[in-house]
Parts: structure tokens; sequence; C-alpha cells
């Protein structure tokens, strides 16, 4: 009879690996053994490695399915929205009317889940940095004013901008905002929507947007908009379960595969019953006050394959999911205190049929520190930190620091990541894992039990041990026997967890100069600062070109965001980005910097790989009669034979529009700049598991800073 695995993570060997980690000669119980050592039992190897072999999470790269606006593409996906998210979507349609004075947008926010109710959040809708104030009663989605990033009020987009949001359909009845008024369908607010019965928008949540074109108060295009959408289903418990079993935009799996009382049941033994007790924490004005354990608050790219977004939700609830042979279902285990310990399994001589290994975290490789990014609702769903320490007498002797860095996607506060971040700290300071194989009588036990083992030789009495994986095995005379990897076990790592509410958090946007149109302001810019004379006119409160020259010349070029996934595998350069031409004429002669960034995305091949990034500049030069292209290329980074994961990758030359720089008539000036990306790699690719060989999260500048350069 074939080995049978009763229960296992088995996503560790290609999370902390590749997929070539069998072919390289690495067992999966080393790769388990490795990724408990490296991460412990609540961290997973996907939080220390996933930034370099998963591209799409946030940092690396612009992901087609979640959070952001984007302009229409087939390529886009639609995100999931579970419980309380600022977000935006994919821009599906747009129309022109009203002789072109009128802009009409379909953006799609998300799949409407199959539970849940949809609304809009406090944080309602903004515009750009600008949050939009609507009107009431029949002018409930009409925009009276705005709340601009330096906290003033305006009023100049007043019946500008038209906005409905609906969630399962485009009928009357779908309308979510605005609520307690008269709903219409959304098809009148696209002009060559014909009928509802045509354009459904069946199982969706979106925004319908009307924009008045206005140049004079800069209505001239549709600004990132963003949405507090909120949907009511954020019981994690709950979220796992309409996940798993939706076959629409979840993994589809039957609720006949699922053990749900382990995700729903009562009590704190399921996913759900635990994450819904509620915690105490330290509100930011002091006292005290209480919150649920764990909420699930974010959004899930359907680009993104079912596993890992079932992993970021476990991850969100300090949950494990697994897949129990016994029963033969899908089974979720909150990592919590384990209860009834006077009743552990207990391992020893008598049922140990093997010799015991045990393995210690290295000190040099022993975390003492957790950062943990996470969106932060306080800050308008902007990506925040925090950092974690081990107190200096809780350390060993001689330990130096070190930093684990890991982003959750599906929280949005504070109190929650330093509940997970916490118990994620305390457990690396447990560091036995042990590995045996034990008789017949094992296979009473489950993934996430805790066991007591004794053994003389290492001085466990009784020690508690909590078992990370199992596997059964039949001998060659018929007999079963289970092999057993288990890690070191304290209610320590889940008590005493303190939290503190951070202070709340004013305005995201960059404050602006105001506009005054009718009230010049004299004499600001008049004069000489310093050694700089400077040009006395003004416009109002608007500085001239000629006016801000001295100041320095700033960001000439620049672009961001950029990603290639369809790299071919070898050692010659090729273009990462379509080369973009800049029109530069006027700008100052000097030197500047330019400087390109990138960040690998792939699959470890056995071996190692070979990689290389450079940037490259062209700058035409003309005059009245003549042209000439100088290119600025060469140099760059490269990396052979590596075999784990590289730094970021970085290009930066100097580049000069001095045109005798290059032999050239003085009076010839610099017309266009080129900017080209180029670069190879050897990673392997596997673009069906979502981790395509490429370059991503690019970008590029060159800029001159005219004080203190040399």
């Amino acid at each position: 009879m074939a080995s049978v695995v009763t229960a296992v993570f088995n996503y560790v060997a290609t999370a902390l690996f590749g997929s070539a980690a069998v072919t390289a000669g690495l067992t999966v119980a080393q790769t388990v053994i490795a990724g408990v050592i490296t991460g412990g039992i609540a961290i997973g190897t996907a939080r220390a490695f996933g930034s370099f072999l998963k591209p799409d999470i946030p940092g690396i790269g612009p992901n087609p399915g979640t959070r952001i606006q984007l302009a229409p593409d087939t390529g886009n996906r639609i995100q999931v929205i579970y419980g309380d998210v600022l977000t935006s979507g994919p821009i599906c349609d747009a129309a022109i009317s009203n002789q072109n004075e009128t802009m009409h947008f379909f953006i799609v926010l998300g799949e409407k889940t199959d539970s849940g109710t949809f609304s809009l959040g406090a944080q309602g809708i903004r515009f750009g940095d600008k949050k939009l104030n609507f009107g009431s009663g029949a002018s409930a989605h009409i925009v009276q004013s705005v709340y601009d990033a330096n906290g003033t009020t305006e009023n100049n987009w007043n019946g500008k901008i038209r906005v409905r949001i609906y969630a399962g359909g485009t009928a009357s009845s779908n309308q979510i905002f605005p609520s307690g008024v008269t709903p219409v369908d959304a098809t009148t607010m696209m002009p060559h929507w014909t009928s509802t019965a045509t354009y459904k928008a069946t199982d969706l949540v979106f925004a319908m947007v009307e924009l008045d074109y206005d140049a004079e108060q800069g209505l001239t295009n549709m600004d990132a908009m963003t949405f507090n959408i909120v949907n009511s289903l954020n019981s994690p418990g709950n979220v796992m379960i309409d996940y798993m079993t939706n076959d629409r935009y979840g993994a589809g799996i039957p609720t006949s595969l699922i053990d749900v009382d382990s995700f729903e049941g009562a009590g704190n033994s399921s996913v759900g019953g635990y994450a819904d007790e509620f915690v105490t924490y330290t509100p930011y004005g002091g006292g005290s006050s209480t919150v649920q354990r764990y909420q699930i608050n974010g959004t899930l790219s359907t680009a993104t394959d079912v596993a890992t977004n079932m992993d970021k939700l476990m991850m969100a609830c300090g949950s494990y999911l697994l897949f129990d042979g016994k029963q033969g279902k899908y089974k979720g285990i909150p990592n919590k205190v384990y209860p009834d310990q006077a009743n552990c399994f207990v391992a020893n001589d008598d049922n140990i049929i093997s010799s015991l290994k045990v393995q210690n975290t290295d000190l040099y490789q022993m975390y003492n520190q957790v950062e943990i990014e996470y969106y932060d609702k306080t800050r308008r769903d902007q990506r925040n930190s925090i950092l974690l320490e081990t107190p200096a007498g809780d350390r060993n002797t001689g330990e130096p620091d070190n930093k684990l860095s890991y982003s959750i996607d599906m929280i949005n506060n504070k109190v929650h990541a330093e509940i997970l971040g916490n118990i994620d700290l305390n457990q690396t300071r447990l560091d036995k894992v042990v590995q045996f194989t034990g008789d017949h009588s094992f296979i009473q036990v489950d993934v996430g039990d805790v066991i007591k083992l004794t053994n003389s030789m290492y001085g466990f009495t009784d020690k508690l041990f909590r078992v990370m994986r199992i596997k059964e095995k039949e001998t060659e005379d018929g007999s079963l026997t289970c092999e057993i990897i288990a890690l070191e076990y304290s209610d320590d790592v889940y008590t005493g967890l303190t939290t503190q509410e951070d202070p709340p958090f004013a305005n995201i946007g960059l404050p602006r100069i105001p506009t005054i149109s009718s009230i010049p302001i004299p004499g600001v810019f008049d004069g000489s600062y310093g050694n700089l004379s400077l040009n006395s006119a003004k416009f109002g409160n608007v500085i001239p070109n000629e006016t801000m020259k001295v100041f320095g010349a700033g960001a000439q070029l620049e672009n961001a965001g950029l990603s290639n996934t369809t790299m071919s595998s070898g050692t010659t350069y090729e273009d990462l980005i379509t080369p973009e031409v800049y029109d530069i004429s006027g700008v100052d002669i000097g030197d500047y910097t330019f400087t390109g960034v990138g960040n690998l995305g792939g699959v470890l091949p056995v071996g190692g790989y070979d990689t290389a990034f450079r940037n490259n500049v062209t700058i035409q030069f003309a005059n009245a009669t003549h042209s000439s292209n100088q290119n600025i290329g060469g140099g760059g980074v490269s990396f052979t034979n590596i075999d784990g994961a590289p730094p970021q990758l970085t290009d930066t030359k100097k580049v000069s529009l001095d045109p005798t720089s290059y032999s050239l008539p003085a009076d010839m000036k610099p017309i266009t700049a080129t900017a080209r990306l180029q670069g190879y790699s050897t990673l392997d690719d596997d673009t069906a598991n979502g981790y395509p060989r490429s370059i991503g999260n690019m970008a590029y500048e060159m800029k001159r800073i005219t004080k203190g350069e040399k």
C-alpha cells in the first residue's frame, strides 16, 4: 500500500525553495523542518520569502486585480472585498455625452459575495486627494462641495460630479449609495446602456460616475477615485467558508469536503469562534476598550491562485488550513493556547520506534524583531508598519539583531497587527524542532495537536510540542507507523499580549499653496534671497518657471510601476520596457543623475541562476542645422550563479546635458531623452502558478539637484 499523507502543510516546499526543490534532492521533510525553524508555526515560509517569489505582493509591482484604479484593459481582474476597505477598481466602460461636456464612467469595485451586505463606509468617496461631500434628498448623489488636503471646504465643484454605487446588478433595487432616497437603474447614467436587461452587471459591486468637463476648475479627466466599501462579511470563519465554496471568485470546494464546524462552529475551538472573541487593548487616549480578536478587512485578487489567497486569509486570523485525511476534508485550526493539556497524547520510548532528532535555531538566525506591514484604516488604508522587539533581558548572550519583515494583506488596524506579530515573535524564541517515527498509536494524533514528549537523553519530561506534520506509512511486515515533526510549545506564546492604538492621523495628502485668484500675494517673491536675484514677475499666487528654476531643477523625467512578465531565459540583454521618449528642450544644462531600479520574480532553478540589469539613455542634441544622438549606456549590475534571493537591481549613471562633453558645438541644445531599462534572467518561469520569470516594480528617474552637487 502506498504511503498516505494524512495532514501536511503542502505549500512549504514550493513556497520556500520553488518547484525545483524535489529535483534538487531536498526532501519534503527537510523543507518542512527548514520552514519551521526559519519562521515558526505561525509565520509560515511565505512571510519570509514571499516578496521574492510572488511578484504580485504589494511593493513588488502593480496588481491587476486589487485596490488601485486601472484604465480599461482586458487583462484586468475583479477583486473580492471582505470587511471595511478603501479601494477602487478597473474602469470597464466610459462614454461622452452632452456635446462632449459630460464624461460617464463604469468602475467595477469588486465581486458581490454570496453572503454579506454592502454599504458605503464613513470615509466616503474621494476624487484624488479630495473627499466628496454630497447633497441630500433628490440631490444625495450630487457633489455639493469637497474637503481638500488642506482641511478646507471648497464648493467650486458643486453639481459637477454625480455618483451612485450598486451591489449585485444594474437594477434600482441594487443601489447602495445614496441610501434612503429613491433609487434609479444604473443604466440611466451611461448613454449607450439601453436597458437593464442588456446591461446587467450581475454579481458585481460597481460605481457609476458622471463628470462635467470644467477646465477652469480642474475637471478635465477622471482622477483616481477611491471608495470606502464595507462588506458586513468580515468574521474569519465565515469569510473562509464563503471563499472556499464559491465557484465564481473562490476555490469552488464542495461543502462535503470541508469541516465546516472547524471554521464556523460554536466556541473558541473553531477559527471563527476564536477570532470573534473580544480582546482588550489600550486606546490612544488611554483607558481600556475591546475589539474582536481578528477581523478580515481587505481585498483578494482573482489574479492570484486560490491557495495563496486562502493562505492570506488564514494568516490574518492566526490560523492554519490543512487537509485532514482521516475525515477527507479541509480543516481550520486556530493558533491558540492548547486546551486540556493534562490529557495530551504522551510520546516516549514505549511508542517511539526510531531515533529522536532535535534541531535548534542557530543563535545568529533567531529572530528578535518582527516588522509587519499592513493597510492602516486610520491612514485611509495606506500602508503602515509596526516594529516589535524582544526585550533585551530575554535575549541570549551575544545575540545580534535579526529582523523578520513581512506583510499581512487582509487586516487594516494596528491592534490586529500587534496581536499577530507578538505571537510570531514569541514563537520564534522557542527554537526546538523534533523529528521521529512512532508506532500505530500516533494515528490518533492530528496536526495542530500538542503532545507530551519524554526522552532521558535530551532531558525531556512531558515537554510540550505542537505537531506540525504527520505522515502515515506501512512497513514491509504490514504494520503502520507515523513520521512526526513537531515544534516546541508554550502557553507564554499567546498570553500577556498588550496592544495600543495609534494616534489619529490627519491629512494624507500634501498641503498645497491656496488658490486666491482675485487677491495677488504682494512681494512674496520680489527682491533677493541670499545671493539669488529673483524675478519679480508674479500672477496671483503662481510662481513663474523662470523664478522656480533658480531653486533647482528637481526631477526632469521619471516613470514607475513598470513590469515585464514575458522575459525569455538567457544571458543576453533585452529591453524590459518600450523605450520612452521625453521632450527636454529648454532644460538646464549640467550633470544629471539617471537611476533605474527593479525586482526579480520567478522560481529558483536547480544549480543557481544568472541575472543582470542596467539603464540606458540616449540624448538628442540639435542646433539650427544639425542633430546628434549620444547614447549613455553600459555599466549596470550582474549576478552569476546565484542560489538565493538577490538584492534589489539598481543602476545609476551620471548623464551630462552639456554638448561640449561630447565634442559637439556649444550652440547645440538637448532636445529629447530616450529612456530604456534592459536586463536578463535565467530564473525558472512558473506563470501557471503565478510566478512568471519577470523583473517588476521597475522605475527610473533622471534628476539634477543644483544645491551641493559635485
